[in-house]
């Protein structure tokens, strides 16, 4: 089913709808949005929701409910069952499988939520790694700061010299044996249609 909403430009724009879908009149949805509930599956958009463009939402094996307030950037994408708490920011490109997500949360743009054949759960979850050890390598500090020797030391190159300009050849035009010259019967014929009389 197509279903037509309006835009805050009050323009007529298709958003593609499918299965049992229920959405909350305050919900602002871009263009080319899907919305797709398979069968004893159902999708519920919460009120002030805001759905990017191009953004898949698809229930299958269960519910799949985004929150009041949740923000999906363009082109992401939800598959499964799971819960977009209230008020999570979801990057534009991100992809959810079974969302779990907890309310206020912040999901960068491009990441990948609930795939565990990768053996993560979640990008929410994930731990950034420590940071390298600190590696204390003596730098010996030269004798005289300001010594500057060795920069003089460096060979001085001389540019090649430049060969004496070539002689150009020139040839003279008698204009006058000149009979045709491109595009002149058109500034002739313009020339008489601005200057009558000249």
């Amino acid at each position: 089913m197509l279903t037509k909403f309006r835009s805050v430009s009050r323009e007529v724009v298709p958003v593609h709808v499918d299965g049992n879908v229920t959405i909350d009149p305050s919900a602002a949805i871009a263009p080319g949005v899907l919305l797709q509930a398979e069968e004893n599956s159902r999708i519920t958009i919460g009120a002030g929701v805001c759905i990017g463009a191009g953004t898949v939402i698809h229930a299958a094996g269960g519910n799949l409910d985004i929150c009041m307030g949740v923000c999906l950037g363009r082109g992401v994408l939800i598959i499964g069952s799971g819960t977009i708490a209230p008020n999570a920011c979801i990057g534009a490109g991100t992809t959810a499988i079974d969302p779990q997500i907890e309310e206020g949360a912040v999901i960068p743009t491009h990441s990948l939520i609930g795939d565990r054949s990768r053996g993560e759960v979640s990008v929410v979850d994930a731990e950034l790694p420590p940071p390298p050890p600190a590696t204390n390598v003596a730098q010996s500090a030269p004798a005289d700061a300001w010594d500057t020797s060795d920069a003089w030391d460096t060979p001085i190159v001389e540019p090649p010299a430049t060969p004496p300009p070539a002689t150009i050849a020139t040839i003279d035009i008698d204009l006058k044996a000149v009979k045709s010259v491109a595009g002149r019967a058109n500034f002739d014929r313009l020339k008489r249609h601005l200057f009558p009389n000249g």
